[in-house]
């Protein structure tokens, strides 16, 4: 009986666990960053329009991140979302979660793969980990991260937009230029941004 238990709690945490975090078994794909990235261009606000589950934003909408060129040529992003619940068609502001962050780029030679550090770590790590495979600066920007763990990688998605809610046209070559580097992008699914503004 008591096997029994422990299996179904298994089972129970890894379903917990795939809702929150995209993992698959092997290695990460080789996801590159774009060969240029004008840094001044891409500072800013951008929306999350689509992303893979991730633990650290479970249940958040109205997500978002700012860019902004500090000390040293290094960038601070401010991740910001919103924890809500709608009950009988009345929204209600459950919390607000934002988290601070520092990128730096290890390889000048490939300023669109940065690594990203989040409370307080350092950011000077030799290794990116933050991928902007594409952007043009104004409408849309696809960014990969993966984290290679014995076995099994961990994956993170974003397509990211400058208007809040409004999907690139060229959403679809986003996709397929993300699963032509090997990424399954099945996971991606839409991000509640509607009456954002109103709840904040």
């Amino acid at each position: 009986m008591n096997t029994l238990v422990c299996l179904t709690a298994a089972l129970l945490c890894l379903g917990l666990a795939q809702a929150a975090v995209v993992i698959r078994t092997g290695s990460c794909p080789v996801v590159h960053g774009q060969p240029t990235l004008d840094t001044e261009r891409y500072l800013g606000t951008w929306y999350e329009y689509q992303r893979f589950p991730a633990v650290f934003e479970f249940a958040l909408d109205c997500t978002s991140a700012q860019y902004d060129l500090i000390e040293d040529g290094k960038i601070s992003v401010l991740n910001n979302g919103t924890l809500r619940v709608t009950i009988f068609g009345q929204t209600y502001v459950i919390r607000r979660s934002s988290a601070r962050g520092v990128a730096t780029v290890p390889d000048p030679s490939k300023p669109a793969e940065l690594s990203v550090s989040f409370g307080g770590y350092s950011a000077t790590s030799d290794k990116a980990n933050y991928f902007i495979q594409e952007t043009d600066y104004d409408n849309y920007s696809v960014v990969f991260s993966c984290f290679q763990l014995p076995g099994f990688n961990i994956q993170f998605a974003w397509i990211l937009t400058r208007q809040r809610g409004i999907a690139p046209s060229n959403l679809q070559d986003l996709e397929n230029n993300l699963r032509a580097a090997g990424v399954n992008t099945n996971p991606f699914f839409v991000v509640d941004q509607q009456g954002c503004e109103a709840s904040h």
